[in-house]
């Protein structure tokens, strides 16, 4: 009997299928209009066995995106992500990668409602091949800038992004923080403030929708070294991650896959320590070989945290103590983990840290410095922004 070409394909061999794929460049896929599972997969195993990092090391009208092996920090142009579709004169920025699929976002306004709500573009973008998909709005931020998680399943095309926002609806059972004193019938009053709640909602790549999961139990924190202040995240073990606050005793805001929130309190150091001994300002979320890290970087020392769990629950250990060369005036702007290094960015250079090895390097950026930066691992893919791959 003579075999369908279907057959003959569905017997090829993994090693056949890595031999097509070492002479295929993800590049030379870029106009190709459906990718399969199975070689979407292959192709991110090979891809995966490079280790680099994806930099943007300037936030400009158009976005810059450069690989760099991280061994010997040099960085090359991979890709100039500029859709037409997006808000005039706002910039882009990365807030995560993941599979050769990054996300970006851009300020938008509404500027028929008096500018009391906000909106953030958010995009879907495959440096590789260049493709580019804006998400449809979600729910108007009622005078808070959204703050977006990106998580990925378990299958190779699924992603879901969090997008917590403002309803601008007072919660009358809730009482807000004291803003001073009224006067009625004769006695003195403290007046105090409202508070607004803040509800959740999920875009998945499956639905190609926005869905309202409710209500979350604190917001993230803003922070100042971002321009989009409430975008900072990793997504590991399942699930998103945010710092809420760094002020003892500290809170991350997580949420898995299912929409279920928890919020989990920074590890705890001894009394009588001095505040710079402490959780500093300087803290960050680390993804720590696939496990939820903390690096609180002091003045001339640095501990990194692990969540671990002990087979009962999950709790803080920390994975190591040691000196850091950073100066007292030096602002580490980002900070990442990829294999075995702690990968820290000022505004002029690399400070890599190797934890086999205990030892830091110090590498000079760009000649044009660093202006809001975003680095994140990366494997280069062929996967499509929508999410969607053959069977």
């Amino acid at each position: 009997m003579v075999k369908t070409r279907a057959q003959r394909i569905k017997q090829m061999s993994v090693v056949d299928a890595l031999c097509i794929r070492s002479q295929i460049s993800v590049k030379s896929t870029r106009y190709c209009k459906t990718v399969s599972k199975h070689l979407a997969k292959l192709q991110l195993a090979e891809s995966g066995k490079n280790s680099s990092l994806l930099v943007c090391p300037t936030m400009g009208k158009t976005m810059k995106l450069y690989s760099m092996d991280a061994r010997r920090f040099k960085l090359s142009l991979l890709s100039t992500i500029d859709p037409s579709q997006r808000s005039p004169e706002e910039f882009m920025y990365m807030i995560s990668s993941y599979n050769g699929i990054i996300c970006c976002v851009n300020m938008i306004y509404d500027e028929d409602v008096e500018n009391k709500f906000c909106d953030l573009q958010i995009w879907i973008c495959n440096p590789c091949t260049r493709e580019t998909l804006l998400l449809p709005q979600g729910t108007p931020s009622f005078e808070f800038e959204p703050s977006i998680g990106v998580a990925y399943g378990s299958d190779v095309s699924d992603y879901r992004i969090f997008r917590i926002f403002c309803t601008g609806k007072i919660i009358p059972e809730e009482r807000g923080p004291a803003e001073g004193y009224y006067f009625r019938e004769g006695q003195y009053f403290t007046k105090y403030g409202h508070v607004l709640a803040y509800e959740c909602e999920v875009y998945s790549s499956s639905t190609s929708s926005w869905k309202n999961i409710g209500t979350v139990p604190c917001v993230p924190m803003s922070c100042g070294l971002r321009p989009f202040r409430r975008t900072g995240h990793i997504f590991v073990g399942g699930k998103v991650h945010w710092l809420v606050s760094l002020d003892g005793p500290g809170k991350i805001l997580s949420v898995d896959l299912e929409g279920r929130f928890e919020v989990i309190n920074l590890p705890a150091y001894a009394d009588g320590l001095r505040e710079e001994e402490k959780i500093t300002e300087a803290s960050h979320l680390v993804n720590l070989k696939g496990s939820l890290g903390l690096l609180v970087l002091q003045p001339d020392n640095m501990d990194l945290w692990v969540w671990k769990y002990d087979g009962e629950k999950y709790s803080w250990d920390i994975e190591l103590s040691d000196d850091v060369p950073i100066e007292d005036d030096e602002l580490i702007l980002a900070v990442t983990a990829l294999d075995n290094k702690i990968i820290c960015v000022n505004d002029t250079h690399w400070r890599v840290y190797d934890m086999e090895t205990k030892k830091w390097k110090r590498r000079r950026g760009p000649r044009t410095g660093f202006s809001n930066p975003a680095m994140f691992p990366f494997t280069e893919s062929v996967l499509p922004c929508n999410g969607g791959v053959k069977l």
